[in-house]
């Protein structure tokens, strides 16, 4: 078992009520599943934890800008040291004092020896992995550049201390002062030396399944229709301790705070949803519907799961050769009827040049008729090929049955959420809840 930490840390001013339309809300969501270095092993899952995080935080959070890097779509959204540091600055540019940040991370992390966190992106290095890495000291002190008063830092990585100097991290937040804060918090979602569980029935992380529980509404111990911060932390450490006894599996949450709490901040609304997002039936890109829709038509199966691209290519070249056999089918046709109507002379044993007059009469439209059907042979031959490659594709270079996000194209923000607040998202790919 892999051993993860995830790490909350809360800084917060006065409580905000979701009807204060002079503040604003903005997450920054990231998943890292598979690394570009091998030996760093790939995570199951990483991205769905965070597309789920994305879709709660907008769902029940009202938050008016949430931007999700994990690893589909183009070059610039994919969670790179680079694009998640620009990202992340870019975001912040958009902030103001007042506004709630919330930052998520789901991947591989490292520790240091003044236990000094390092986040790593899919291009860090395991032989270099403070340098490649991304410290969350270094995240909040961004933070603090904004003067941000209320920032909001989930992280949920490995915790596997290195040998060093202990110097790494040092260089972060000197100087810094959080006494203009009312709240400074590490929810660690478990303690050194224990491991952090994933659940192979819904695709999260377990402690990522029961604080999407909280967040949906179980937390809202008194009932007043909102989560805040204090009751979900009570709820998933309880959860997790009653879980890890039904399961026999040691997992140890706990809290470590850095300043008094004298306020508490609403993170979401209770809604409760019938069907918690955690519950949901698991995606399967195997579907019999997919599967069909791919037999019957080339790339049509891939693209209906959400390999749009993979599935235009293949839909594309399978059309394309489809009118190309249409064409040499109709041009061997026309060469075949041409030559049965040929007209040549009938044998006549007093003129010897009978033969040779029918070859130069009959022989050319037979070969004409004969290379058609060679381009037509090789036109199907050809398509069929295209759609053998089509139905390995579909089922050996299909998606993790376990990353529910695969189905989802688009993303309908519009006229979800709650206040009428108007938000805007912006994602590493196209999804739709």
């Amino acid at each position: 078992m892999k051993s993860k930490i995830l790490i909350f840390l809360f800084i917060a001013a006065p409580a905000m009520v979701f009807a204060d339309t002079q503040s604003k809300r903005f997450g920054f969501v990231v998943g890292v599943s598979e690394y570009k270095n091998l030996t760093l092993g790939d995570l199951k899952t990483a991205k769905n934890d965070a597309l789920g995080m994305t879709k709660i935080l907008f769902s029940y959070g009202s938050y008016n800008r949430i931007q999700t890097l994990v690893q589909e779509g183009s070059v610039n959204s994919t969670p790179t040291k680079y694009n998640i540091l620009s990202n992340f600055e870019a975001l912040l540019e958009e902030t103001n004092p007042d506004d709630l940040f919330v930052f998520y991370f789901s991947g591989h992390g490292i520790v240091d020896y003044n236990d000094k966190v390092y986040l790593l992106p899919e291009d860090a290095s395991p032989t270099k992995p403070f340098e490649s890495g991304i410290a969350v000291e270094q995240l909040l002190e961004m933070t603090r550049k904004y003067k941000l008063k209320r920032v909001v830092f989930f992280i949920d990585a490995c915790r596997n201390p290195e040998d060093g100097k202990g110097e790494e991290g040092r260089k972060f937040l000197e100087g810094s002062s959080f006494r203009d804060s009312e709240i400074v918090s590490v929810f660690y979602s478990t303690k050194v030396g224990y491991s952090s569980f994933e659940d192979p029935k819904s695709g999260y992380g377990i402690f990522t399944k029961f604080l999407i529980y909280g967040l949906e509404g179980r937390a809202d111990s008194n009932f007043n229709g909102e989560v805040s911060y204090s009751e979900l932390s009570n709820y998933v450490i309880t959860a997790l301790r009653d879980w890890s006894k039904t399961n026999q599996k040691l997992q140890k949450p706990y809290t470590k705070e850095y300043a008094e709490k004298s306020e508490d901040t609403i993170l979401t609304y209770a809604v409760n949803p019938e069907t918690s997002l955690a519950d949901a039936p698991l995606f399967n890109p195997y579907n019999p519907t997919y599967a069909f829709r791919s037999f019957l038509f080339p790339g049509w199966g891939q693209y209906a799961r959400g390999q749009e691209e993979k599935g235009k290519v293949y839909m594309s070249i399978f059309a394309l050769g489809v009118l190309y056999a249409g064409y040499q089918y109709n041009t061997y046709r026309q060469d075949k009827a041409s030559y049965e109507s040929a007209v040549g002379l009938p044998p006549n044993p007093r003129i010897a040049e009978t033969v040779a007059l029918n070859y130069y009469l009959i022989e050319p439209h037979r070969q004409r008729m004969e290379s058609s059907r060679t381009n037509l042979s090789q036109a199907l031959t050809m398509l069929l090929i295209l759609w053998s490659a089509n139905v390995f594709d579909f089922y050996l270079l299909g998606p993790n049955p376990k990353e529910k996000s695969g189905v989802w194209l688009e993303f309908h923000w519009e006229n979800q959420g709650y206040m009428g607040i108007d938000r805007v998202g912006k994602l590493g790919y196209a999804m739709h809840f």
